[in-house]
């Protein structure tokens, strides 16, 4: 049932969402997410879980945890996507 475009660790994921009755799915991968999504999963990203993180007080900046991850990871957001959460965070 799951599309072939996901590697095994999203998979996973996606069964373990449903075994464990999770609430909430961390998912950034635009194939992953489209598959969440058909399934009715409620799915969330990293950058709104940074912009959540800021408003609770648990980091100082979406900004600079977002350059963070681009610098150390393979983590990657659009220009548009970047600016929004920035806008919401007040940065």
């Amino acid at each position: 049932m799951l599309r072939p475009e996901l590697d095994h660790g999203e998979s996973e994921a996606i069964v373990l969402y449903f075994e464990k009755g999770m609430e909430l799915f961390l998912v950034d991968d635009g194939e992953a997410r489209k598959t969440a999504e058909s399934f009715g999963m409620k799915i969330i990203g990293t950058g709104c879980l940074l912009l959540l993180a800021k408003q609770q007080g648990l980091i100082s900046s979406v900004r600079s945890e977002i350059a963070k991850l681009e610098t150390e990871g393979e983590f990657r957001l659009s220009d548009s996507v970047k600016n929004i959460l920035l806008q919401a965070a007040g940065e």
